[in-house]
Formats: structure tokens, sequence, C-alpha cells
């Protein structure tokens, strides 16, 4: 169970920072003129080269070859294979770990790497067939008609003939179902069957998906022609949903009509239907001027302008989804296009970038935008670059993906050395060292310290914050090495971001005094918990959303430290109150809730937590924790209180996870041995979980000797930023941390 998240990445809590990534694309406006291309050389061994399996270890490697391979070239057809199959083997991986989004994600990144015509028997390698049935499954749980069309297509070509029964007839009644919800006016219904075909043309590359989405494109725009005309003549006005519908068809159908074609790039065959569909005069100028611009010249830097003139905000700025999403899928497929011309081009390569990151492809950014940093070495495009490599890395760890982000971090090395330039670094944000210490927090998060403090040690020197100073301590105090934690902890009290966040400053000090306290300082501890109280009491009125569940969740850990239960209990229901509407925070304070009501065998207290997270919908990664915590208290020999079944319910529901959560969970219901779960462990984190657990098993059958001595070699295993961790030092304290009361009072409800 994770302690904490990431929290030095962008200078704030948990993997939400990563929506505040600016994308390099939207941050930069500089031309092409000046570019300077940077292609791989092409010998007669690149073929040879092209045609060898794509590894883990070459993907980002091959798809940045993949993407400046020539169209309907032997060589791309021979990297696109290698890449394809890699990325189809990654996406059944997904599907088999229960993480049906991100296998989804991953099927729809390989599948829009296609062309038109390029999608060709045993083209997604050996676990194309499986992880196509993993999309087909979750898009059509989805009511995502069009794009489960898609997959069902595309089954029935790829599968043996023997096995294609199955998905022709999902492909029947997808067709049928679609058909039939096409309802409503005439309007309405074409605008349904427009819809659902768009879809499929975004995700499936063949021509039988793009005659039928331009068909249906055309028939929607003529229809809109038509309720224009009768309003015209008859000045009537149609129903609402119908007028709407041939609203969108007069404001969006030829764009979406040239969209059919410019996702395989053909700027010709885009205006070619627009004229065939007359709709011209609808297509919005700034956009035909780009298409002319491009179909006439088609070089990286029209390509460029017709990516912008697409990005940008249409007249009403009330863009329906469906559009939104398509103009996502074509301006990737555009800017591979300029980026293939012209790979040292920031805007273009920041899109292709940030595209790969968004399907499933995130290890593959940074190597896509090392040329046209190299090529524009500014703060504005480091800055840029700096972000979609953070983003990048967070996408990997919140995959539980430490292979991907390592592959991740060491594919923008380049790219940090760059930013390391005393010239460039104070006016990149967020800097090299961010990068450094977010990859530095994945690594300590699965435990391994050694990796985790040369990384964040690398950003000391770089930019000594007081977050990554926190971080050193808080390791260099868990090898025994107490002067040095004291030294670094003193430094990170000064530094600027303390200051800025009282509740980073509220956890240095918290920490600060657990130091004393656990050197015997009781009177030095209490002193810092009492100025800390003082302190965080003072913000607190002022605080807002994240901050003030945080600064909640402090207060109650320093009511704890004085023995104030009753009190530290209203700190906790005030946090949750404050982070009802994020979803990490209430799953850090209803872990905190439960965790304290575990080390006081609070029966009670431990199934009133469990109950408010299973009700705040929280993931089962925090869930099984919570339940397994709350099911060994209600074992307990001097239980009193029965099990209420919540627990043993949530653990039921994840015991078959094939994720280490399922094994937390099946261990949880007596299913698998601890030395079992000892022997699956695949990490440092996973191995101190492993012994902590199986210390409480050996605690409640009355092995308190063999369950202290496993305590202790949970604790020294790495998995430092767990909560096991400060259980298993908590539970080894005769007095569980409590320096003594009576707590000060400071004001507090």
């Amino acid at each position: 169970m994770r302690l904490a998240l990431i929290r030095t990445a962008l200078g704030k809590t948990g993997l939400a920072a990563a929506t505040v990534v600016t994308s390099l694309a939207l941050t930069l406006t500089l031309g092409a003129c000046d570019s300077h291309p940077s292609r791989p050389p092409r010998t007669p061994d690149t073929l040879a080269l092209a045609s060898e399996p794509v590894t883990d270890a070459r993907f980002p490697k091959a798809v940045r070859e993949l993407l400046l391979s020539e169209p309907g070239s032997s060589e791309r057809k021979a990297r696109l294979a290698g890449v394809l199959a890699r990325q189809m083997t990654r996406a059944a991986a997904r599907f088999d770990e229960r993480n049906p989004d991100a296998g989804t994600q991953a099927v729809r990144g390989a599948l829009t790497l296609v062309r038109t015509g390029e999608l060709t028997e045993g083209a997604l390698g050996p676990d194309g067939a499986k992880a196509l049935r993993g999309a087909a499954l979750e898009l059509s749980r989805r009511g995502d008609d069009g794009r489960a069309r898609a997959i069902y297509e595309m089954l029935t070509k790829v599968l043996p003939e023997n096995e294609r029964a199955e998905p022709r007839e999902h492909l029947e009644a997808v067709k049928s179902w679609t058909q039939a919800t096409a309802t409503g006016s005439a309007m309405q219904s074409s605008g349904a069957l427009e819809t659902a075909a768009v879809a499929r043309r975004m995700l499936e590359p063949s021509i039988e998906a793009r005659e039928e989405a331009s068909a249906r494109t055309a028939a929607w725009i003529a229809q809109s022609f038509e309720v224009r005309r009768k309003f015209r003549e008859r000045r009537v006005q149609p129903e609402r949903d119908e007028a709407v519908e041939a609203l969108r068809a007069l404001g969006t159908g030829p764009t979406v009509l040239a969209s059919l074609h410019l996702r395989d790039a053909d700027a010709q065959g885009a205006l070619a239907a627009i004229e065939k569909a007359d709709a011209r005069d609808l297509l919005r100028p700034d956009i035909l001027a780009a298409l002319e611009h491009v179909a006439d010249r088609a070089e990286a830097p029209a390509w460029l302008s017709l990516l912008r003139a697409l990005r940008a905000p249409s007249r009403d700025g009330d863009d329906a989804p469906q559009d939104l999403e398509l103009l996502r899928t074509v301006t990737f497929c555009i800017a591979m296009e300029a980026y293939r011309l012209d790979p040292s081009i920031p805007e273009s390569a920041g899109v292709v970038a940030e595209g790969l990151i968004d399907l499933g492809m995130p290890e593959a950014a940074p190597s896509i935008i090392v040329d046209a940093v190299r090529a524009h070495p500014e703060p504005q495009v480091l800055s840029g670059a700096m972000s979609l490599t953070l983003l990048a890395i967070l996408r990997s760890a919140e995959l539980e993906d430490l292979a991907g982000a390592r592959r991740t971090f060491e594919g923008a090395l380049p790219l940090l050395a760059m930013a390391d330039d005393p010239k460039l670094a104070r006016r990149t944000v967020p800097s090299s060292a961010r990068v450094r210490a977010a990859m530095g927090e994945v690594e300590l998060r699965h435990g391994h310290l050694k990796e985790a403090e040369a990384l964040l040690g690398d950003a000391a020197k770089h930019e000594r914050s007081g977050a990554i100073l926190l971080a050193l301590s808080r390791i260099s105090a868990h090898g025994q090495r107490i002067a040095d934690a004291k030294d670094k902890l003193r430094e990170a009290l000064t530094r600027e971001d303390m200051f800025r966040d009282p509740a980073l400053r509220g956890e240095a000090l918290l920490f600060q005094g657990d130091l004393l306290r656990d050197e015997g300082d009781r009177e030095g501890a209490r002193a810092v918990y009492r100025r800390t109280l003082e302190d965080l009491a003072r913000v607190r009125p002022s605080a807002e959303g994240e901050m003030r569940a945080r600064v909640e969740r402090l207060l109650a850990q320093l009511l704890d430290r004085f023995g104030d239960n009753p009190a530290a209990e209203r700190a906790l229901d005030r946090a949750y109150e404050a982070s009802s509407r994020d979803k990490h925070q209430v799953a850090a304070t209803v872990g905190q809730q439960v965790a304290r009501a575990f080390l006081r065998r609070d029966v009670k207290g431990a199934q009133s937590g469990l109950a408010r997270g299973v009700s705040s919908q929280l993931a089962r990664e925090d869930l099984v924790y919570y339940a397994l915590w709350t099911r060994i208290l209600e074992r307990e020999p001097a239980s009193k209180h029965a099990p209420e079944g919540l627990a043993e319910k949530v653990l039921a529901q994840a015991a078959d996870d094939p994720r280490w959560i399922g094994k937390i969970a099946a261990f949880g219901l007596g299913k698998v041995p601890a030395a079992d779960l000892l022997q699956a462990a695949r990490s440092p984190a996973q191995r101190t979980e492993a012994l902590f657990y199986g210390a409480l098993f050996l605690r409640l059958s009355g092995d308190a000797r063999a369950a202290e001595g496993e305590l202790r070699k949970a604790i020294a295993e790495g998995g430092l930023d767990l909560m096991e961790v400060a259980l298993a030092r908590a539970l080894l304290r005769q007095d569980q941390g409590v320096v003594g009361g009576p707590a000060p009072n400071v004001g507090l409800p």
C-alpha cells in the first residue's frame, strides 16, 4: 500500500499532477523554415535491420525509425510489422492484467500507426488476435459501436478461417444494432450512421472502412442541405434535435470528410471528397487554404500549417465529442507526416510525442523530440520536452511498469543533458532535476533505494529543492545514516518550496520530530510537534481542496503523536470532507483512517473506514489493503466485534486478479500461504509487503517472537514508501510513537 506517490514531479501530489502538463505543441509557435532534418542513414543493411524482431528495449528506437520510413517502402513494411507485433503483445498483457482501458488504448495506438492497406495478414504478430479480442469486448461493453465493428472486421481477417465464425456473428450483431438505433428524423439517423462509420474508419485502416465512412458523411452533409432548404423555403423551424444535428453537419461535415483521407496524409483525396460532396463552401477558409497548400506542396511546413488550422478552435467553440476525438486522431496522423518529412520541427514532434503517450507508447516519446530540441535548444522548447518526458514517466508509473519508466528515462538522457546547460536551466520549467526526481520517486515506490538515491542525488546537484532533499533525508534515515538525514532535512526546511507548500513543510517537520523521538529525545520531539501543529492550524482556515485535505491529515498525525485520539479522528473526518471530489485524496484519507484503527485494534473504526472507501468507489489497488487490515483485526482472538463481511467481500472480488494485488487478496482469504506470497514478489516493495503480512498472520497464530523478526525484515527490505513500513515500525514500538500529551490547544474544531 503506497504511502505517497510522485510527490516531487511537478510540485503537486500524485499522478493528478500530470494533468497540468502542457503539450510541447501548444507552447511552441516556432516556424519550420530553419529546421534541420536528421535521419538515420540508409545503407544496404537497412532492410535487414528493419526486419529484426522488436524487443521492449528496442521499441522506442523502432517507433522512431518507423515514423521516418518512406510510405509504401519495403523498409516501412518490415518496421511496421515489428512495432505492431510488440505493441499488440503489450496490449494483450494489459488485458491479462485486468486493465482493459490500457489494453484498448494500446490497441488503438498500434492501429493508428497503420495506413490504409498496410494491415496485411500476420502484421499484428502472435498476440494480435488476443489483443483485438480484448479490445472488442471492452469497446462493446462501452457501447462504442463504430470502433467495436472495426475490431470485429479485422478479427474476421486475421483469424484462421475456422475461428472466424464467432467474430462474424458479433460483427453482424453490431451492424444490426447500429442500424436499429439510428432512429429519429432522417437528419438524426444519418448523423448516427455517420458517427459510427467515422469511428470505425479512425481505427480500421482499410479501404472498405474509408469508403463507407466517406459515403455516410457525404449523405449526412446532403441531408443537412435538405434541412436547410426546407427551412429557407418554408420558414418553419425543424425540431431541436434535428436542427442540432444539421448544424453539426454544416459546421464540421467538410472537416470530417477531409479527415477520413488525412488519416493517410492524403490531401488530394480529402479535396476530391469535399468537391464531390459539394461542400467546399462550408469548409473553414483557413482549413481550405491550408489543405490546398499541402495538396500543391506536400512539405513539412505545409502539413504543419494544416495541423494548426485543424487545431484552431471552431467558431462557436462547441464541437461535439465525437468530432473532437476525430480531430485528435487526424492531427496526430498529420503530425506524423510532418515529422517524417522533418523530425526537427518542435511543434509536429511535440504532437507526435504527446500522441504516443496517450496511445500507450510513452517510452517512445523522448526519442521523438530529441532532434527538435537539438535544432531549437531554447528554453521554451526544452520546457515542452521536459513536460512530455515527465508525463511519459508518470504514465508508465501509473501502469506499474517500472521497466517502461526506465526506458523512458534512458531515452530522455540526451534531453536532460541539454536542459542541464547553465544558460538554459533556470528558464526550463519543469527542470531536468524535476524529471530526475520523478524517476527517483518511481524507483523509491518500487523499493529500489540505491537507484532512487542516485537519481535524487543527481537531481539535488542541479536543484536543491526541499522536496528532493526531504526524500534523500528519508532514504538516509532508513539506512541509519542519521547525521546525514538531519543535515539534509535542515537544509530542506530552508528551501523556497517548503514555504510555498505548507503541507510539504508540515511533512518535513513531522519527520524531524520523529527522528528526535526515535533517538529518545521526547521533549525535543514534542516541541517540534507542537510548533508544527500551531503552524498548520494557522494555515488551515485558508487552505482549500487538496491542500486542505493534506493539512488535515497531517494534523491528525500530529494529534496522534500527542495521544489525542478524538481530535485526530475529527481531523480525518474534515480531511475526508475536503477531499471528497479527489479520489487520490480520498484514498490517502481513508488509508490513514484504517491504518490508525489497525494500530489501535479498533475494529469498528477500521470497518467504518473500509465502508467509506467502498462507498467512495476507490480503486481495487487501495481497497484490498484496507480490507486486509480490517479482516486481520476481525480475526484477532481478543476482538469482540463480529466480522461484517465487507472485508471478505472486497478480498474475494479481487482474489482472481492476476496482478500482485490479486495475490495479496488471495493471501488475505487464506488461499495463498505466506511463503508462496513471498516467492511471488518481484520487487523489494512487494517483498516488503509479503514479509509484513506474513508477520501479521504469525501474530494471529500467537508467535509474537517470529512475527517481530519478520517485521524487522520487512522494514529492512527497501519498501520505504509503503504504509506497511510505517505500520511495522509502529507495531515494534511499545508506545506506537506517542510522546504523550496533552496536545496544545490551537483552536481546532
